[in-house]
């Protein structure tokens, strides 16, 4: 059984298509739209440059030894991202186990020192021994080595930068100890602090170079990325488990979702998730405007007064 999503990615094109997609079962339907994916123009091309540092050669073999970067500010779309490649390349039965082609990990704040090497074996399928850190770290790497990983990746890197002493230091030297071994290539993933703390670490960052793809919002103030933030709305919309299309391109729409959300995949998803379990607990054909304004108001800053998607439930 696969660890990572199952990302919901198809369209609904016809009449019958979304009718039938609307009879589902709800708890389908909000997993459906929990899950949704969109491949919109730059989420295509990270992935493209992740698979790339994953497998540089068609029919080649995998990259080894460098340690490289997705950047980019908060719910900008990083992780859908990676977990998208990580997807397409789940763990592999053989006659010994399973070998696993991509490993993710997401790392938090109370990881201890020994926490880092603790992850890489259970997300490989196995319980960590307990032993010293120094051990623990070294039995990791050759688990990494025995279960055939070709690409380490680690979500929100930043926190292994972000703390001190003996658990930075900790978190570090493993990063380094598997750059070295030359198994397998290794994706932090994570805010510009990632890159910042990179550049000031010759030993991470003089392990290839540290190749970055950057991940960025959608800029409200410029045409071509209104188009864009445009095009993706109406992506979504097509794959919304609904009888009918909820117009989430149309013009007020987009000016309502730029302002609330800056540009931000991440906010603009919770706000469509959101009116979506809405429209579906109320058995609406489609997201209405109300249903949009509702997910949004419970979500305002503090001491905003501006009323998004106001004035619109008669245009529906």
């Amino acid at each position: 059984m696969s660890p990572f999503p199952k990302f919901h990615t198809t369209e609904y094109n016809t009449p019958e298509e979304r009718l039938a997609v609307s009879l589902r079962d709800k708890r389908e339907r909000q997993v459906m739209i929990r899950d949704l994916l969109v491949p919109y123009p730059q989420f295509q091309r990270v992935k493209d440059h992740v698979a790339k540092f994953h497998l540089p050669v068609a029919g080649g073999t995998h990259g080894i030894g460098w340690i490289g970067g997705v950047i980019g500010s908060s719910r900008t779309g990083k992780s859908f991202i990676v977990l998208s490649h990580a997807v397409e390349n789940p763990p592999i039965q053989t006659e010994f186990g399973f070998d696993h082609p991509v490993v993710y990990l997401e790392a938090r704040a109370e990881w201890d020192a020994s926490e880092f090497g603790r992850q890489i074996f259970g997300k490989t399928g196995t319980p960590a021994p307990r032993m010293s850190i120094a051990a623990l770290n070294t039995l990791a790497t050759e688990r990494v080595k025995q279960t055939n990983v070709q690409l380490l990746i680690i979500d929100d890197a930043q926190v292994l930068f972000e703390t001190s002493g003996r658990r930075q230091t900790a978190f570090i030297s493993l990063i380094k100890h598997l750059a070295d071994q030359r198994t397998c290539n290794i994706l932090l993933v994570g805010k510009h602090s990632v890159e910042t703390a990179v550049e000031g670490m010759p030993d991470i960052l003089n392990r290839g170079g540290f190749p970055r793809f950057r991940v960025r919002d959608f800029d409200r103030h410029t045409p071509n990325d209104r188009g864009r933030f445009r095009f993706f709305l109406i992506e979504v919309d097509k794959r919304l488990p609904f009888a009918e299309l909820s117009n989430l391109g149309r013009k007020e729409y987009v000016e309502d979702f730029l302002n609330v959300s800056e540009g931000s995949i991440g906010k603009v998803m919770n706000i469509i998730i959101s009116a979506g379990n809405m429209a579906i607990d109320e058995g609406r054909r489609s997201i209405s405007a109300q249903h949009l304004r509702k997910a949004t108001e419970i979500r305002l800053m503090k001491g905003v007064n501006y009323v998004p998607f106001a004035g619109l439930d008669g245009k529906e």
